[in-house]
């Protein structure tokens, strides 16, 4: 199965490869990159769309599609010319110069990842682009479950006094944002733990989470009373403003004896 090339692009080099490392330089409010969908969940062997559509009064530039999977960013297609394997435009933007939309075929695990569709500015002498919000792909098949978040007790019996381990494992594939631990679920649902800010006295994290590609999610709750019965998620969210619920584990379920 060819994996997506990451092709080096002719025009810009420079600006390429700058986006390649990280998406730098000054974002042009004045005209939009629209991707209608947040997130696609696709089988394997079948052809993903990802749509894209830039306003019809954008400035020259180029548009180019590229993959964030972790650390890791990679160029997919560029409307230049340049043959990319199992990725072809939707519409021909010779005569639609709005659609920017893409089809990538016989889709595998590995092209996993955040698509984002970028429209940059040629001439500019700050690199101006503009992306869009990006579209997370997940790929279900025989190895679905590695791109879902994990809590592997459905049930957890623990008596007054003691100290309960909830594991959680995030993919490292997810788009970038935090996790939150709750209790219950819906809007009375309870924050139990923020691995970024906040004092939870009783609840440590059992992970590495500053530890680049870290999965490990999991706490341990000291000193349980009869009022932490009740069911935990594992929330894994999204980057944003503000940040959006992604993607909540089953959930594990926690009995209290005294």
């Amino acid at each position: 199965m060819p994996v997506l090339a990451s092709q080096t692009c002719p025009l810009l080099p420079s600006l390429l490869l700058t986006l390649l490392l990280r998406f730098t330089g000054t974002s042009d409010q004045e005209f939009q990159v629209t991707q209608p969908e947040s997130s696609i969940s696709v089988r394997a062997g079948e052809i993903l769309t990802l749509g894209c559509n830039v306003s019809a009064r954008s400035p020259a530039g180029p548009v180019l599609w590229f993959r964030e999977n972790g650390q890791e960013r990679r160029l997919v297609y560029s409307f230049n010319g340049s043959q990319f394997p199992r990725v072809t435009q939707v519409e021909d933007t010779e005569f639609n110069q709005t659609d920017y939309s893409i089809r990538i075929s016989n889709v595998s695990p590995k092209d996993v990842g955040t698509y984002y569709c970028v429209k940059l500015t040629i001439g500019h002498p700050d690199m101006s682009y503009v992306s869009g919000p990006g579209t997370y792909v997940s790929v279900n098949g025989t190895t679905h479950e590695i791109f879902q978040v994990q809590q592997s007790e459905m049930t957890q019996t623990v008596s007054i006094g003691e100290t309960v381990t909830l594991s959680c494992s995030v993919p490292d594939s997810f788009p970038k944002g935090p996790v939150l631990w709750f209790k219950g679920s819906g809007p009375s649902r309870e924050l139990i733990y923020n691995f970024k800010e906040g004092l939870f006295p009783r609840v440590k994290e059992i992970g590495h989470i500053t530890k680049a590609g870290n999965t490990d999610f999991s706490i341990r709750i000291s000193d349980i009373s009869l009022a932490d019965a009740g069911t935990y998620y594992c929330v894994k969210f999204k980057e944003g403003k503000p940040d959006r619920e992604f993607q909540s584990g089953p959930g594990t379920e926690v009995f209290v004896t005294s």
